[in-house]
């Protein structure tokens, strides 16, 4: 296996606007800008909130190299949580996106893998929690079907979401939980999975091609292909494809020595190519462990310096077994665009600053990075391009839309301003006037990511992003919140405030509790709060606490000016969100919203997703949500079936996406048990009617208790005796005659010991029903359902009425749902 695959880089948001430009030339800028130290205090806690003490705490940098388009996974530091779980990481801050990417991965014995992404721009406080451990399994076979020993897998990726935020793991030969071999079956398996964990694979081994299961196409965000508690996963290795050919200088056919190039695969993704190959002192290359496709070849330019060479982009198909020779790549010196960058401020040049660029067709993609003199450098094969954007931390992310064309031996030159974020200023004091150090800073709802802290003489800075409202920008909320004091506040700024001072006083506290539906407290559930602005809704500081061990919560420090909705979740249940409440609620500053039902998620949502032509689509991104469920992601297998695990009773609704070729969505409404879902995705989308969950069949199974129907029969009348139970509502035509037919045949029924009932199955005045069957001479038995309907007829398999079930005699349900007309064949079947 040569290498890992990078399309792992596309899943951190700040690496994807990065990488994401990938797939010709990439240069940077080599200066760094000074760095300070930055925090990151964090607990350890297990599913049921009690702190984790011994845990193995280490803190991973991503080092990317993104001329290649390759990375690794570096161990900056290691230690151990104490013993209230606590523990304290300090490194240093970096503005620069590509090396301020990091994981804290946390490990213990017994429990599963936990983890958080930390930007190195902001102090960060978190709390990591480790679940109890699931299994992801499966087995690595060849292209017949036969199982692969000593092949090497590795979770390329995973993806977590809690409180609705995705936390993302990435795979590196150093991080050793994430790669195993398989034994002499192919089969491979890791232990340690977080329950709400989505991921993908790559697996290869020497003359086999090294694959990956991820399909860039389709990907949403949030969930990946395998789940947690998965153990039928199949990963297929084909003989290896061979790329081979030469390097050569256009104008003089001269073959070029120690020349970096690289195989990509798809236009528009992520790469999917293994490590970079170098030419020889003859020019010739070979590449090898690719999977059948299309591949194409690129040059990796150098990243501290401008390009020497170009070359246009060479498309070559590679088949399983085969080698691919005879290709060859041309050099040529192209034209250089140059772009320009300056501070719209201060009109001074900024280094640092990313600029995407693209082909007119959209299928390539450059980028580069302005160095001291604020000037980025990109060498363009000849033709039309477009400048996409220009983006640096601190700065408002600005997309570009301008044409430019690159003409062979000539430097073209554009010029662009970058925009500083809007800052607000001020100092923070409380009631009496003093500067209060360590309040914490918002602008709601559009801060930046990091916590913005007042400094001893009470002073801030917070920066606010205007990019999320591309139209009228709304009333904004300046929040400081200072938690050990127990106080807050909160003032209501525009888009052109620069100054503002802030007075805190005391401040709000919220507190509640979670319970399941039998009242009784839920440890570790997730409690948030969202502030209710006008219009909007905001969360309130970057973490609150989990619940205890009697699933009780308390959130301090809320300015008490404004609204609040709280937020419950936790693993195995589905969401709550209160109602909202204001210091209208409130009593000596203090509001119990009192207890928070969270309905057990203990039901799967599953069927398959099919084309307008009736056909299975794998490959598709499926989730669903609805109120008080959670939300759950998965995807199609190739049959286009799916299961999502892990949902509440109740009405939820599933939707299906898929972005390749073209964008296919559908959705339904259906309950959360539902078996048999079928959702159609079309270009224009289709919404189904509302599809109810069926029941499970109860065929080869003991017919249920008589009395859960009031129909009390002794055992001497059912011993050795056949059952016909008969569900009917009066109320119903259908239901009246099949009753009366029934009647008819009672007495040769009973001589042939079948033993006959009914159920009313709807409530009804039982002096209507006694008086019916009277009218009409019913000699059997009749019961009706007394407590929860639609929980009864589910019980017994009713899906219409009226509904027949008919058992042995020892009273296993061989038959249900028959017409009438069948019964002298079915009741003979069971003799």
């Amino acid at each position: 296996m040569r290498s890992k695959q990078t399309v792992i880089l596309c899943l951190i948001p700040a690496i994807l606007s990065v990488v994401g430009i990938a797939g010709g030339n990439f240069a940077r800028g080599t200066l760094a800008e000074p760095a300070r130290q930055i925090t990151c205090t964090g607990k350890v806690i297990d599913a049921a909130g009690k702190p984790v003490a011994e845990a193995k705490v280490r803190l991973y940098k991503l080092t990317v190299n993104p001329e290649a388009f390759t990375y690794d996974m570096a161990l900056a530091k290691e230690l151990k949580t104490k013993g209230d779980g606590a523990f304290t990481l300090k490194t240093e801050a970096s503005q620069d996106e590509m090396s301020g990417q990091t994981i804290i991965l946390v490990e213990k014995e017994g429990l599963a893998l936990g983890w958080a992404n930390w930007v190195l721009r902001a102090d960060l406080d978190i709390e990591i929690q480790l679940d109890r451990p699931q299994v992801m399994a499966g087995k690595v076979v060849d292209d017949a079907g036969r199982p692969i020993p000593d092949a090497e897998v590795s979770i390329a990726f995973m993806i977590a979401t809690r409180q609705g935020q995705p936390r993302y793991l990435i795979s590196a030969e150093s991080l050793e939980p994430l790669n195993t071999r398989t034994d002499v079956e192919g089969r491979f398996s890791f232990n340690k999975i977080p329950t709400d964990a989505t991921a993908e694979f790559t697996a290869g081994k020497t003359t086999r091609a090294t694959v990956t299961t991820f399909d860039t196409e389709n990907y949403q965000g949030q969930a990946l292909q395998f789940s947690s508690g998965q153990t039928d996963i199949k990963i297929t290795l084909p003989p290896e494809a061979r790329i081979e050919g030469s390097i050569v200088e256009k104008a003089t056919a001269k073959p070029a020595a120690g020349i970096r190039i690289m195989a990509t695969k798809g236009h528009n993704q992520p790469n999917f190519g293994l490590k970079p190959v170098v030419s020889g002192t003859d020019g010739k290359f070979t590449i090898d462990s690719l999977a059948d496709g299309t591949y194409t070849l690129r040059l990796v330019t150098p990243a501290a310096k401008e390009a020497a060479w170009i070359a246009e982009p060479v498309e070559v198909v590679a088949e399983a077994g085969k080698t691919k020779s005879g290709v060859k790549v041309e050099l040529i010196t192209g034209g250089l665009l140059e772009v320009v960058i300056t501070d719209a401020a201060t009109k001074e040049p900024v280094q640092q600053v990313r600029v995407s660029i693209r082909d007119q067709a959209g299928n390539e993609h450059f980028g580069a990075f302005s160095e001291e003199n604020g000037v980025a450098k990109i060498r363009l094969v000849p033709g039309q391009y477009q400048l996409t954007g220009i983006y640096k931390v601190g700065y408002t992310r600005q997309s570009r839309q301008e044409t430019v064309v690159i003409e062979d031996g000539k430097t073209t030159r554009l010029e662009q301003q970058l925009t500083g974020m809007p800052k607000i200023s001020g100092v923070v004091r409380d009631e009496q006037g003093n500067p209060v150090q360590d309040a914490k800073m918002q602008v709601c709802p559009m801060s930046t990511t990091q916590d913005n802290m007042s400094d001893a003489d009470g002073n801030f800075e917070v920066k606010w992003d205007p990019r999320g409202w591309p139209n009228e920008i709304p009333a904004m909320v300046l929040v400081a919140r200072y938690e050990q004091g127990d106080l807050a506040g909160a003032v209501e700024v525009s888009e052109d405030t620069r100054t503002q001072d802030i007075t805190l006083s005391q401040a709000l506290t919220i507190t509640g509790r979670t319970v399941d539906p039998s009242g009784k407290g839920i440890a570790g559930a997730q409690i948030s709060a969202m502030l209710q602005g006008p219009r909007w809704g905001s969360p309130i500081g970057r973490s609150q606490p989990n619940t205890d061990r009697e699933g009780r919560f308390e959130i301090k420090a809320l300015p008490a000016e404004y609204g609040y909705t709280i937020y419950a979740r936790a693993e195995g249940y589905g969401e709550y969100r209160s109602k909202q409440t204001n210091m209208d609620d409130a009593v000596n500053n203090r509001i119990d919203v009192g207890n928070l039902m969270l309905a057990v998620a203990d039901l799967s949502v599953s069927g398959v997703v099919v084309n307008t032509e009736d056909k299975p689509v794998g490959g598709v991104q499926v989730y669903c949500y609805g109120d008080n469920q959670p939300n759950r992601n998965t995807q199609t297998d190739a049959d286009g079936k799916f299961a999502l695990n892990g949902v509440c009773a109740g009405k939820v609704r599933v939707s299906a996406s898929k972005s390749a070729p073209t964008r296919l969505y559908g959705n339904i409404e259906t309950e959360g048990g539902a078996t048999d879902v079928k959702i159609i995705i079309t270009e224009r989308g289709s919404s189904s009617r509302y599809v109810p969950k069926q029941p499970p069949s109860l065929v080869g199974k003991p017919l249920p208790d008589l009395k859960d129907v009031n129909i009390d029969l002794t055992q001497s009348d059912l011993t050795g005796k056949i059952l016909l139970v008969c569900f009917f509502d009066m109320q119903q035509r259908p239901s009246r005659n099949c009753l009366r037919q029934l009647n008819t045949k009672a007495q040769e029924l009973e001589a042939q010991d079948v033993v006959v009932v009914a159920v009313q199955a709807s409530k009804m005045d039982k002096a209507s029903l006694n008086e019916w069957c009277k009218k009409y001479d019913v000699s059997f038995p009749i019961g009706m359902i007394q407590a929860d309907e639609e929980k009864a007829r589910f019980t017994w398999g009713v899906r219409s009425l009226p509904w027949l079930i008919l058992t042995d005699k020892r009273h296993v349900v061989t038959a249900e749902g028959f017409a009438l007309g069948e019964l002298e064949d079915k009741t003979r079947q069971n003799k």
